[in-house]
């Protein structure tokens, strides 16, 4: 039986902490790493990661402009659960390996200064390349677009998206219960002329 339905078969009826742990310290020990922007999904991920082992290598993935709440952020949500492996990616990698595929995140840059965004792919080639398992918890893809499994593969490597299973109201009942913070710029305000103020709310970093 193939890897994939292996860990399916497996993993069939595992909550996503269950699952997580199975990965990082029974399937993969040693073997996964886990992707992350700074969205909430991402977030209750990293803690759910941060409590089964919080040595698991996790990287940041970031296009600029990094608002200066994001670093911060970022720096808080690193000491809050503990991580000592981390790192950032500006997704620049773009070189593939021999029979693999080119690995991507999906992420929206933000503006400053304005509502707009900006889709942008991320190339994270070399980063996975040492790895069996990719936990991919980035969340900047519309859920229709996500894979529906939650354990997959992706060239040469596993791929599990771990909260394919939840709705945004649990992902906010977690970060509840959990005493979770959101990012700064969770919402965000504007003013055009003469318009009323617009509270818009924006969960993509």
């Amino acid at each position: 039986m193939p890897l994939r339905q292996q860990i399916r078969k497996i993993s069939a009826d595992l909550n996503t902490k269950e699952l997580l742990h199975h990965l990082i310290s029974e399937r993969f020990p040693g073997e996964v790493v886990v992707t992350a922007s700074l969205m909430a999904s991402s977030v209750v991920v990293l803690k759910m990661v941060s409590d089964i082992d919080p040595a698991t290598p996790v990287i940041f993935c970031q296009r600029p402009p990094v608002f200066p709440e994001s670093a911060e952020y970022r720096s808080m949500i690193i000491d809050k659960l503990g991580l000592t492996n981390t790192q950032l990616n500006d997704g620049h990698e773009t070189e593939v390996r021999p029979g693999d595929r080119d690995h991507c995140e999906r992420m929206w840059v933000h503006y400053a200064d304005m509502p707009g965004r900006q889709s942008c792919l991320l190339h994270i080639n070399e980063s996975l390349g040492p790895y069996k398992c990719w936990i991919s918890a980035v969340y900047h893809t519309p859920p229709h677009e996500l894979e529906h499994n939650r354990v997959d593969v992706d060239g040469k490597i596993i791929k599990v998206n771990p909260l394919v299973r939840w709705s945004q109201a649990d992902t906010h009942q977690f970060m509840s219960e959990n005493d979770l913070p959101y990012h700064k710029r969770a919402k965000r305000e504007f003013s055009y002329d003469d318009k009323a103020q617009e509270t818009i709310p924006i969960y993509n970093f």
